[in-house]
């Protein structure tokens, strides 16, 4: 995996990185970006994330996902970096092997679980403002932070390959895959024109080369995950059909598997109906029928190829023996982590984000988990 150095991370990422090296008192601590998918990390001397967690911070790749959303994006991912530091401060490797040592699992599976006890703890530090210095300031971080963990969580991913081609084609186009006309959300460097680069390859200015700033590679259609909106949101604010369209994961009453629908309403867990915020969602009404959410795949609304958020990834419905086979080759943690989303939310239920019209206490936590119990069970027992 190459390491690239902070320039060649976005702008809007750059800033928040130096915002929150100040609110945490962490001056010294090294921004770097990893090229891996998945390579979000921090060992106490630098924070390094991943392509993923970069392409986040890209404005241009969202499409009406509220602002607040989009702008909170870089200071949820960042932080959540700076909390693995300020919520275990002096907590080096000893910490991290005397903690594993009592987890009762298999050894090969202990640093696993330990990350996702500690993927709690540090999201609650950070949207709670835990650890800011600045008291001036704590209320406006946990509101970016907060909004930023909602978006992490719900916003809706274009990211498979034919997913990519699709959107690729769309330039040459000018349209989607519904007719719709699209912009050309391509980096444009100064002076050029969409799709060209900055430092680009001689022969050509639409090839990037080695030169070239990484994040530039990622922006836009065909070069860049696509994000968008969760269904309820776009039910909410009365969203053509390809934006709340669902495919069936398997057949419900007369819903069939595999077939698409439209989404016309929606229900929380607590049985609040058209909410359009970004929290876990009970359930969709599709034809009149209301069918649990987790039994349907949401389909993008520019391609029409797979588009889940990573909620969707560890609580859609998956068939017995696949969830079955994963469990028994990857090891139990990927219960655990099924269950990490949900202890969030009773966390921030319980602290942060109100549940209806319930108190801001851990009672309401435990409601939430209470109103979500029957889902997770059918979660982790695939069915």
């Amino acid at each position: 995996m190459d390491i690239l150095r902070e320039a060649h991370a976005p702008q809007n990422m750059r800033d928040a990185y130096r915002q929150l090296q100040q609110l945490y008192g962490e001056e010294t601590i090294p921004l770097v970006l990893g090229t891996e998918m998945h390579g979000g990390r921090t060992d106490m001397v630098r924070i390094e994330v991943g392509k993923d967690q970069m392409m986040l911070c890209l404005k241009g790749n969202y499409h009406k996902v509220p602002e607040k959303y989009t702008d909170s994006s870089p200071f949820f991912v960042l932080g959540h970096e700076f909390g693995h530091i300020i919520a275990h401060p002096g907590k080096d490797a000893v910490y991290w092997i005397e903690g594993m040592r009592e987890l009762p699992v298999e050894a090969y599976q202990k640093g696993r679980w330990l990350n996702c006890v500690s993927d709690i703890l540090v999201n609650w530090t950070v949207i709670t403002g835990t650890g800011i210095l600045q008291e001036t300031q704590k209320e406006n971080i946990k509101r970016q932070m907060t909004d930023g963990w909602r978006a992490s969580q719900f916003v809706r991913r274009c990211r498979t390959s034919e997913g990519f081609e699709a959107h690729a084609n769309f330039i040459k186009t000018g349209k989607d895959a519904f007719g719709k006309p699209i912009t050309d959300n391509r980096y444009q460097p100064q002076g050029g024109l969409p799709g060209q680069y900055d430092f680009p390859s001689a022969d050509d200015k639409y090839t990037p080369s080695a030169k070239t700033p990484f994040y530039q590679k990622h922006m836009g259609h065909g070069r860049g995950e696509q994000y968008y909106p969760p269904i309820n949101f776009a039910v909410k604010e009365g969203m053509d059909k390809q934006w709340r369209t669902v495919k069936m994961l398997k057949s419900i009453g007369k819903l069939k598997k595999g077939k698409r629908y439209m989404v016309e309403d929606t229900k929380t867990y607590d049985g609040r109906r058209n909410v359009g915020d970004f929290e876990p969602i009970s359930q969709f009404k599709i034809e009149g029928e209301w069918v649990a959410s987790r039994h349907t795949e949401s389909c993008c609304p520019q391609c029409g190829n797979p588009c889940g958020s990573i909620w969707d990834r560890w609580w859609n419905y998956v068939p017995r023996e696949q969830m079955e086979a994963q469990a028994a080759g990857e090891g139990t943690w990927v219960y655990l982590l099924i269950q990490m989303f949900a202890f969030e939310w009773a966390m921030a239920y319980s602290s942060i984000i109100p549940y209806g019209d319930k108190p801001l206490n851990r009672s309401t936590g435990e409601r939430f988990l209470e109103d979500i119990s029957d889902d997770m069970d059918a979660v982790m027992r695939g069915r």
